[in-house]
């Protein structure tokens, strides 16, 4: 078993995050396009970003301190997934990030 980030993996973090998105925003152009800002159009506000928080927490077993949560990391879907994926394979190598 590769743990350390296959494609697959990958892939499987990148659908679900991107579903979990869609599903907080209603948005389906989040889907279509990973440069789509965020933050900027309207789609994510801070009630927002709190329920991605609890989301991802639930479903990759990450914790995400919105006292560390860093904007820019989630301005657009492409970035919100880098980040998704990079919190979890810091939690595989590390057992927790921070």
């Amino acid at each position: 078993m590769t743990a350390n980030g296959t494609a697959r993996d990958r892939s499987q973090v990148r659908e679900r995050a991107l579903a979990i998105l869609h599903q907080v925003t209603g948005d389906e152009e989040v889907l279509a396009d990973p440069e789509l800002p965020l933050y900027t159009s309207g789609l994510l506000d801070s009630l927002a970003t709190v329920s991605l928080i609890v989301a991802f927490e639930e479903n990759f077993g990450l914790t995400i301190s919105p006292a560390e949560f860093d904007r820019q990391a989630w301005a657009t879907p492409g970035a919100l997934v880098a980040d998704i994926e990079r919190r979890m394979s810091q939690g595989r190598s590390e057992g927790s990030a921070g």
